[in-house]
């Protein structure tokens, strides 16, 4: 039941789904995809196609659609990738995901969500991220997080989020040089411009060919209050925050581990290495809002862990912002866990 509230809402809020095209997307994607087929087209450019092919509908809408992009000087690289797309959509973004690549996309014909981004250059050739059929739903739903989430919000529904000039997608090398594609979405109570509750991450893995192994859900952030973050102001008294210290804790356990983030100026944590789960596993994240009112007041990322099995090991992690087309680390951190 609550999976067919998430898709409900999806369908419901974003209005023109991505799900018929997608099979079509991936079988014809046969050629390599590059940043040549950016098109960046300006108002008049914009103001043009909305004159010009603003009574069509159909396929004349489309025909008129590539008939601007031609007249505007569009690479023939830029007509082609929008030719992949059926005509709906042409590329204003690229950025470099070790094994595969992101496409940034703009759907002009619609009346909203525009926005979109696609994994190119891989096997499918191209993998729409908001394609919600391709996201283990069930294991979202059986996050901690979540469970506490829906008790107090009826209607969180699952929403593509920003994409473009944000740190997400990302990619980090696994084992077996697999490469795995890191997606942000947002929670909402109920519609794309409802108040936000949090955010869900998925991963898409590739081997290092790019032959797509399937998707995983990651973790929950929350920006609400709920559950133990509301009883203990976002962590259990058994958190750690100094990575010189160790983590001392029994099988069984579970701890914390509290950073401090600036997620207003588009700062975040990111897990640097796989974690052993052995040892540890990883069972849920919040991000503590900030205090203060200030401007890009910092606030903090709460890292909940069950330790799993008797050992030694290390949790690391990346403090990164977007940076161009890419991420920039500005710092490091490693906890050694301890497990008795």
């Amino acid at each position: 039941m609550k999976k067919q509230r998430i898709v409900s809402f999806v369908l419901i809020c974003l209005a023109v789904s991505f799900l018929s095209s997608q099979l079509t997307y991936s079988q014809t994607a046969a050629k390599i995809i590059t940043a040549k087929s950016i098109w960046n087209p300006d108002m008049a450019v914009m103001e043009k196609l909305s004159e010009n092919c603003g009574s069509y509908t159909g396929t004349d809408l489309k025909n008129c659609f590539i008939k601007v992009m031609q007249e505007s000087g569009a690479s023939q690289q830029a007509l082609e990738f929008t030719a992949q797309m059926n005509n709906d959509a042409y590329m204003n973004g690229f950025k470099n995901l070790g094994s595969v690549d992101a496409a940034f996309v703009y759907y002009p014909l619609r009346g909203n969500n525009h926005e979109g981004c696609l994994i190119v250059n891989g096997n499918p050739g191209l993998i729409n991220i908001d394609d919600f059929s391709l996201l283990p739903l069930n294991d979202l739903e059986s996050d901690k997080g979540y469970m506490e989430l829906i008790k107090t919000y009826t209607n969180v529904a699952l929403f593509p989020d920003e994409r473009k000039n944000t740190v997400y997608p990302y990619n980090i090398e696994l084992p077996k040089k697999e490469n795995r594609v890191v997606v942000n979405y947002g929670l909402k109570n109920g519609c794309s411009t409802c108040e936000l509750l949090g955010f869900a991450e998925f991963g898409f893995d590739f081997d290092s060919t790019g032959n797509f192994l399937g998707c995983k859900f990651l973790s929950l952030k929350k920006t609400v209050d709920t559950g133990e973050q509301a009883a203990t102001g976002g962590y259990s008294t058994n958190y750690y925050s100094d990575p010189s210290q160790p983590v001392e804790v029994r099988t069984g356990d579970k701890f914390s581990i509290v950073l401090i983030s600036n997620h207003s100026a588009g700062f975040k944590w990111n897990m640097a290495a796989p974690l052993d789960n052995q040892i540890v596993s990883l069972t849920g994240t919040d991000f503590v809002r900030p205090v203060e009112t200030l401007p890009n007041a910092p606030g903090k990322e709460v890292w909940y862990f069950k330790a799993a099995g008797r050992g030694t090991t290390k949790i690391e992690f990346n403090y990164v912002q977007s940076f161009g087309e890419g991420l920039k680390s500005f710092e490091k951190y490693s906890f050694t866990v301890n497990v008795k």
